[in-house]
Formats: structure tokens, C-alpha cells, sequence
């Protein structure tokens, strides 16, 4: 294992830290490594690791990175960034780049928070896909209700000392390749995961307009309740997970889920090492084809993961096939 031939360090850690010399001889020490290093891998994720073999072979490992830029991010995972990323204004200190760059926040308030959430959503205009069409401009008029109810959750938690927003954690499970997430709202003795529940879509009314329903705020989902708890392994903070739609806000933790006992997260992080096993196996059996590892899986078109647009459809098709000669 990694921690065997270098307690302190991870392999994302030496390859930031560029030291070539001291990454090539973990390579010869643990020839599974090089397997990752073709596919230009280096590390897992929880979301990709919550993703099909077969879609995350496609999107990662056959898409170079201007073609992953076309899959679809559609209006609702665009509300949910705009929000989480306005409420980071609101009330971190320390917000982290995508470059791992430090930047120290002044912190808004609200009226600017509601604005930049605005300013934010009208950088889009899907005017090419009449439904994601109505649920954004429908998101445009509840939005701030969300940044509201989102903004009063993190008040209720009363968090102390410096907050961070998307600081790069690492946890290894006993796996080749670390873990790598970011935070969205952490301080010394607490970790923060949101999640927006944007309205569903309904019928059209008497009035010619689309109706949407709410979504309640109920029980956590399964993969936000794992992804939460790598959170946990990689902070030991307490965790909470934060759910937010236009109308209120749900805070869970250990004392009101059993999702995020600490029981239940250490089976949350035995299912992350299991896949994680078998996506490193899988890359390995491969040696750096991604065709071949392809062939080795298998995948379900009919899924909503493959809603991703003609032209990548096609080329995902073409290479299935080819996968499976």
C-alpha cells in the first residue's frame, strides 16, 4: 500500500510538490502505479466513484478534457453552484482556488449575495433545450429563497474561528490512489456538505405556463450521506450535511441520522474502498487502453447518465462497440 512506502506523503501530495524523483520511485516500488499513470489518473473521487465503470470509463478515461467541458451542466446543478458559491462569500474566510491558491474572502453580505447568485444564473442561456429552458428561468425567481433559507442554515450552525470553503482533503482507504474532495464549509471542529433540492418540473397550468413542485426536505440521499462521510474520514471533524430547497432547510448529523452515525460512515467509506479496489483493478488489467477496460465492463445506455447529447452519445456508441469485438 502507498502508506507502506511513504507514511507522510500521498501520491497527489508528491506530484503537486513535484518531486519527480522521489514519484518515479514509487512507481518502480509499486508497478500498479504506472497502470494509473497511463490513464492520467491519480487519484479517486466520491463523485466519480458513485458513478457506472462503464460511464466513468467513458467520460474520464476516453474524453480528453475540452470534450468533458460539453457534457451537459444543466440548470440544476447550476443552481446549486451559485448558491453554495454565493453562501461561501457570505461567510468564509479562506476560500481555496482550483489551483489550490489561497485566497483570503472579505465576506459579502447578503444583498450582494443575492446579486452575484443572480449575476450568476444569467450567465446562462440553455436556449437550446426548451425543459432545462423553463427550469432555469423558473430557478431565476426562487432563487434567492433558496440563498435565504441556505444562508439561515449555516447562521444555525454558529460556526467559530476560521472557515474554510473548498480546501482540497486527501483520505487513503487502504487503496493504490487516495481520495480527493473539497469542502464546502469547514472550520476547526466541523465539516459542512450542501446539497439544493431545485424544484421538479409539472404540468402545464390552465394559464399556458409550466408548473414545478417542491421538493421536500425528508431523509438524506445515500450518495450524499457517503460523500459526507469521506468528509468525515479525511477531517475527523463532526459532519454535517445540509439540505436546502426554496421553501426551508434540513440540517443532518450523527445525533438526528442514522445515515451519519459513525457506524453507518465507516460502512459509507468500506463501500468507497470496494470500488475504488475495482475501478484499480480494472486499470490495471487494462495496462493504459481504455478500450480494453471498456471491454471489461459492463454499461446500460437506457441509464439517464447517457443523456449527454448527440455527439458524444455517438463517439460513446462507436467505442462500446468497438470495446466489445
Amino acid at each position: 500500500m502507498l502508506s507502506k512506502v511513504n507514511k507522510n506523503k500521498t501520491i497527489m501530495q508528491l506530484k503537486e510538490q513535484a518531486e519527480l524523483a522521489e514519484f518515479k520511485k514509487l512507481i518502480v516500488s509499486q508497478p500498479s502505479l504506472e497502470a494509473f499513470v497511463r490513464f492520467g489518473l491519480d487519484h479517486h473521487s466520491p463523485s466519480q466513484l458513485n458513478l457506472p465503470d462503464g460511464f466513468w470509463g467513458f467520460k474520464y478515461l476516453c474524453c480528453n478534457q475540452q470534450e468533458r467541458r460539453k457534457f451537459p451542466f444543466t440548470a440544476k446543478p447550476r443552481l446549486g453552484v451559485a448558491i453554495g458559491n454565493a453562501i461561501a462569500l457570505m461567510h468564509a474566510h479562506i476560500i481555496w482556488t482550483n489551483n489550490s491558491e489561497k485566497y483570503t474572502n472579505k465576506r459579502i453580505n447578503f444583498r450582494d449575495c443575492l446579486r452575484f447568485v443572480q449575476e450568476m444564473l444569467n450567465e446562462y442561456n440553455p436556449i437550446e433545450d426548451k425543459k432545462d429552458l423553463e427550469q432555469h428561468t423558473y430557478h431565476k425567481t426562487i432563487a434567492n429563497k433558496f440563498a435565504n433559507n441556505l444562508h439561515k442554515a449555516i447562521k444555525s450552525l454558529a460556526l467559530t474561528g476560521e472557515i474554510e470553503s473548498e480546501a482540497n482533503r486527501y483520505l487513503n482507504l487502504g487503496t493504490d490512489l487516495d481520495l480527493l474532495m473539497r469542502t464546502d464549509l469547514e472550520n476547526n471542529t466541523c465539516v459542512v456538505e450542501i446539497k439544493t433540492l431545485p424544484p421538479r418540473r409539472g404540468k402545464i397550468k390552465k394559464d399556458g405556463t409550466r408548473g414545478f413542485s417542491t421538493q421536500s426536505v425528508s431523509e438524506p440521499k445515500l450518495d450524499a450521506a457517503r460523500q459526507t462521510a469521506c468528509y468525515w474520514g479525511a477531517t475527523k471533524k463532526k459532519p454535517f450535511l445540509v439540505y436546502v430547497n426554496e421553501k426551508e432547510y434540513k440540517i443532518f448529523d450523527p445525533s438526528n441520522c442514522d445515515l451519519l452515525t459513525e457506524k453507518a460512515m465507516k460502512d459509507h467509506l468500506k463501500f468507497y474502498k470496494s470500488k475504488a479496489r475495482t475501478r484499480e483493478r480494472l486499470m490495471v488489467q487494462a495496462d493504459g487502453d481504455p478500450i480494453k477496460l471498456l471491454g471489461l465492463v459492463s454499461n446500460d445506455f437506457e441509464s439517464f447518465y447517457w443523456d449527454i447529447g448527440k455527439e458524444l452519445l455517438t463517439k460513446a456508441e462507436s467505442i462500446f462497440k468497438e470495446a466489445q469485438e
